[in-house]
């Protein structure tokens, strides 16, 4: 009896003690959003997720088999890094624009940097504050972030100091997908300039006509046009199907189309789509100029559009038929 017992005691120990493995993200804020959020993920792999809040509230959930680098995203633009490991528990209170997280590992540092810039105006304050905790905190994917948000995404980046941020950093952070491709371009120029641009293009993440994620990062190919259109826009129709008539111009093993419709009405807008191909991609998320990807990357009239890398470095603007069909050609022979 003894014996079995203590058995009993061991098995209701045991049982007590696993811990969950679930990643648990809880959100109470101030904002009322009742839009879907995006939960759109960075690192390992690429996928997007909706979240529906309830006037602001909401738990997402998810048993991750390593830490992911996660961005939940706003309709308008505002964006909210989370970095889900397992076991670990955070809290979203506040607003979307500012933001009071608390939890476990990165999460909390993320949140303790944000209450040290809260009140915090000047922007060379900003970077001298991320400058320090990049530099006290080499294995944390915060750094990365921050690396990314302040330096990389500055209109000027100093790329001699983003590469003394990063040098001293883990492997592991600095192979994460936030900095590894941008640094590919980094170490291509070879006089520590960046050819035409210095900018790169907001993450952005999309579906098309049959649900299917588009990632904006692209293995096989190397370059993507991203043009913005719309049924009620005859310009951007012009122009969008004088892109479909040199399409088959250029290589498809090298460059592809993705089109984002502004269009809010479906039907609209599958009445003007073409074919789906590996090369051309149609979607649209019916939210017109409220688009998250029109946001991020500040369109503001039609038609426009923005070629891009691999890496999501700007190459150029607003190209159509000869001009395009030159600039892809010269960017193949120059690799």
């Amino acid at each position: 009896m003894r014996n079995l017992l203590f058995t009993f005691l061991i098995i209701l120990c045991s049982t007590a003690c696993k811990k969950d493995p679930h990643f648990v993200l809880k959100a109470e804020l101030n904002d009322s959003i009742q839009t879907p959020i995006l939960a759109i993920y960075d690192d390992p792999d690429t996928k997007l997720d909706t979240i529906y809040p309830n006037n602001g509230k909401f738990i997402y959930t998810f048993i991750p088999d390593t830490i992911h680098l996660i961005r939940l995203v706003t309709p308008e633009g505002n964006i909210i890094p989370i970095f889900a490991d397992k076991l670990q528990h955070v809290s979203i209170k506040g607003s979307f624009t500012h933001p009071i997280i608390e939890g476990d590992g990165d999460n909390g540092l993320y949140g303790s940097f944000l209450k040290s810039i809260h009140n915090v105006t000047n922007k060379d304050s900003i970077l001298a504050k991320a400058e320090s905790f990049i530099k006290t905190h080499p294995e944390s994917f915060v750094s990365a972030y921050l690396i990314n948000q302040y330096f990389i995404q500055a209109r000027q980046p100093d790329i001699d100091k983003i590469e003394q941020l990063i040098q001293p950093l883990q492997g592991h952070i600095k192979d994460s997908r936030i900095l590894n491709p941008v640094m590919k371009d980094f170490v291509k120029t070879n006089n520590k300039e960046l050819n035409r641009s210095n900018e790169f293009m907001a993450y952005f993440s999309c579906k098309n006509r049959e649900n299917e994620y588009v990632p904006w990062d692209n293995k096989t190919t190397n370059y993507t046009l991203v043009n913005f259109w719309a049924s009620w826009d005859s310009k951007s129709l012009t122009a969008r199907d004088s892109l479909s008539n040199i399409m088959e111009k250029l290589p498809k093993e090298n460059f592809r189309i993705i089109n984002i419709s502004l269009d809010y009405n479906k039907q609209s807008w599958l009445s003007f789509c073409k074919e789906d191909t590996k090369q051309w991609i149609e979607t649209c998320d019916f939210q017109g100029w409220n688009n998250t990807i029109i946001k991020q990357n500040k369109i503001k009239t039609l038609p426009c559009n923005i070629l891009i890398n691999q890496n999501r470095k700007i190459i150029a603007n607003n190209l159509y038929g000869l001009e395009l069909l030159q600039e892809i050609d010269q960017l193949i022979s120059d690799q």
